[in-house]
């Protein structure tokens, strides 16, 4: 029997604990981090804390008079169309490929002799997608952040998804949502595009890299896609930033890359999990849920954590800056 399955006999009386509340618990995130991650203010002004020092700036962000947006979640909610840039979660957000990471986490289950020890399904395994993989796994073994061996448990079994998760990485296996590549090609040449997700960055890179297919002009097979993924001026996931999300850590991270550091209220991000929302509301930027990916409207609009939720690929497309 392997250290994780023994672990993971202890601890499964505790496994339902993960499917109670809707704040995650940040396990991987360093407590002066977790320090900074301020609860969901008014989306007006809010102040920006880093994880480096104890130094705080204030970011305020200029609304509208008024918003007559059918998608607003807060009363007058920042600007969208003039957004400087937009950057995405990755999946449920760009891509459909929960059936991936599910069937990934069942292998590493397996493997580990787990499958008979811990109860897993899909409702498991979407309750559990607001946490960073190494977090998720542990949590899926039926480890509490309490248990002695969580941290440990939790990055050995993240290593092992992410090295089978990347690999099955396909057009068929992590499509965009249909819809999505009109609306990323139809981004103003002006606006300035990245990615954010909590799983590892090898992977954020392949899914893109799987959608947009980088073609030369003179290849008469190209399509969609074309040149696309060169357009993405940052690309991070959770092992290439200081902290996951919830943390705005990441988020400040791209912003710095693209030149928007000073300018977080012109930057929105998109994401499907409360997890965004928080992050995107700590980091100072706009925030946008879609309802495709993994959460209910309910779960959402409650963690009060969005400007805007939309329920469509095409509502998403009127609140983004798009080509005429």
């Amino acid at each position: 029997t392997s250290p994780a399955a023994a672990a993971a006999a202890a601890a499964a009386s505790t496994l339902l604990l993960l499917l109670a509340g809707a704040h995650p618990t940040a396990a991987f995130v360093s407590s002066n981090t977790q320090r900074h991650c301020p609860a969901p203010n008014s989306p007006h002004h809010l102040q920006i804390m880093t994880a480096t020092d104890d130094s705080s700036t204030t970011a305020s962000w200029s609304s509208p008079s008024s918003s007559s947006s059918p998608y607003a979640a807060v009363p007058n909610p920042p600007p969208t169309k003039t957004a400087a840039a937009v950057l995405f979660d990755i999946d449920g957000t760009l891509a459909d490929s929960w059936r991936l990471g599910y069937d990934a986490t069942a292998v590493v289950l397996q493997s580990n002799d787990l499958s008979d020890v811990v109860p897993f399904d899909e409702h498991i395994y979407h309750a559990t997608c607001v946490y960073a993989t190494p977090e998720r796994l542990a949590r899926t073994a039926g480890l509490t952040p309490d248990s002695p061996n969580f941290e440990q448990v939790g990055n050995d079994l993240g290593r092992q998804f992410d090295d089978h998760y990347v690999k099955l990485v396909s057009p068929q296996t992590c499509a965009f949502y249909p819809g999505m590549m009109d609306i990323l090609q139809n981004l103003p040449d002006e606006t300035r595009l990245g990615a954010l997700t909590n799983a590892c960055a090898a992977y954020g890179h392949a899914v893109l890299r799987s959608n947009c297919p980088v073609r030369t002009a003179l290849d008469n097979t190209y399509g969609l896609g074309f040149a696309l993924y060169s357009r993405f001026d940052t690309i991070h996931g959770a092992d290439s930033v200081p902290a996951p999300k919830p943390s705005p850590e990441g988020l400040l991270q791209c912003a710095r890359e693209i030149g928007l550091d000073d300018e977080l209220g012109k930057i929105v991000y998109v994401g499907d999990a409360v997890g965004d929302g928080r992050a995107a509301r700590a980091a100072g930027m706009v925030s946008v849920g879609v309802l495709w990916g993994s959460n209910s409207e309910d779960k959402l609009r409650s963690a009060d954590t969005f400007d805007y939720i939309v329920g469509s690929v095409e509502e998403l497309r009127e609140l983004l800056p798009q080509r005429e």
